[in-house]
């Protein structure tokens, strides 16, 4: 493969992407990747049955311009996965705890418990955020 061009090998990292259709514009043809890498493959939960990437809750959240920081909580009740979203909300925390409830529920069809925290509560990151956490018990 050498250190020029690009590699015309692709391996199974388990990184997910997404292929750019359009040609480049310098009007070379080989496959690009359109916006860098979206997730792992591994990341996937399974809710009630239904798979679920935390990059799709996130950008049901990202929506929703009064939350300032979120967190995902993935934590066993009986044999189940269940998922709450903790939010730090600006303006009225109740109608938008609703919303984003329902965006999830519509877009994904899975139901999730969303609850406000107070303003800079959750952690901020300065690299590679980390909003998923696995917990034991409810």
């Amino acid at each position: 493969l050498g250190r020029h061009g690009s590699p015309l090998l692709r391996y199974r990292t388990g990184d997910r992407v997404r292929v750019a259709r359009q040609p480049c514009g310098c009007g070379r043809r080989l496959l690009r990747l359109e916006g860098g890498i979206l997730g792992r493959v591994d990341d996937m939960l399974i809710v009630r049955g239904v798979n679920v990437f935390p990059s799709a809750l996130e950008g049901i959240v990202r929506r929703f311009p009064t939350v300032d920081e979120f967190l995902i909580e993935v934590y066993r009740r009986g044999q189940l996965d269940e998922v709450r979203l903790l939010l730090e909300i600006s303006g009225q925390p109740a109608a938008v705890v609703a919303a984003v409830q329902e965006a999830v529920r519509v877009d994904l069809g899975i139901r999730v418990e969303a609850v406000p925290v107070p303003g800079q509560s959750l952690p901020r990151y300065e690299l590679k955020a980390r909003r998923l956490v696995r917990r034991t018990s409810a």
